[in-house]
């Protein structure tokens, strides 16, 4: 029950930040106010284009998204590549790699759309466009997006950044394990392995299993790692993982629900 509340209230801040968004905007960066007379010579210029200028935009906000998000995993796959080319690389959830492309995308369409425009028809029609519907939504818009830009976009793509070396590289004698923030590989090495346990998943708060199957290994240093960390849930275990395992520790695989209930 705590959970729908939880899901409802997620649901229902999203279009309440929005509105109060668009409300600090109008109020503390309003548009500049055009005089009646060239509002409605551009109102009847413009309006039939308003609409292919939006369809534009959805454009360039699907090619910016999908291109940088191509970019950040192919960077993620390069750089695990380059640990040991012949090694089994386990990388992130792909989910990481849409937060920069999705709010970039949705904050910097509409300067690009305009940037792109003013190569075709020229700085001065633009901006009149920008003016026209600046007047109509009520606050400078390239202002608004471009303080986005520096406050919202720019910090998630530095997070972002910090991930691309994120992997873990399974090669003939050990696994290197590099998490976020160019943080210093972990270094395992089979010779050293105690134990090794398949783990479905693991319990939320309400005790309700969540499938992320993997593959936990215990060390003789009282360290452990798990494969579960990586990757996107899966409700079973890459056999090929799991046979890789099997043959550089020379360990039979136990079988628990979860890592807390390894005993």
């Amino acid at each position: 029950m705590s959970g729908d509340w939880i899901s409802i209230t997620g649901r229902a801040l999203v279009p309440a930040a929005v509105f109060t968004a668009f409300a600090l905007a109008r109020k503390y960066l309003p548009a500049r106010r055009l005089k009646t007379t060239d509002f409605a010579a551009l109102d009847e210029r413009f309006a039939n284009l308003n609409l292919v200028v939006g369809l534009v935009m959805i454009l360039v906000a699907v090619a910016f998204a999908w291109s940088s998000h191509a970019l950040l995993a192919g960077l993620n796959r390069h750089l695990a590549l380059a640990d040991d080319p012949n090694g089994l690389h386990l990388l992130p959830q792909t989910a990481i790699w849409w937060f920069f492309p999705g709010f970039a995308a949705v904050t910097l369409s509409w300067e690009i759309t305009l940037q792109l425009w003013s190569l075709f028809a020229g700085r001065n029609i633009v901006s009149r466009y920008a003016a026209w519907s600046n007047q109509r939504s009520g606050f400078d818009s390239r202002r608004v997006l471009g303080w986005m830009g520096v406050v919202i976009v720019l910090p998630i793509g530095l997070f972002t950044l910090l991930a691309v070396p994120m992997h873990a590289t399974l090669s003939n004698s050990e696994i290197h394990d590099c998490g976020y923030a160019f943080a210093r590989c972990q270094i395992y090495r089979y010779s050293d392995a105690r134990r090794m346990t398949e783990v479905e998943g693991f319990r939320d708060r309400d005790g309700k299993l969540t499938h992320r199957a993997g593959i936990v290994v215990d060390f003789s240093d009282g360290r452990r790692w798990s494969s579960a960390d990586w990757g996107n849930f899966k409700a079973w275990v890459d056999p090929n993982l799991l046979q890789l395992l099997k043959e550089r520790t020379g360990l039979p695989h136990n079988r628990a629900q979860t890592e807390a209930d390894i005993r």
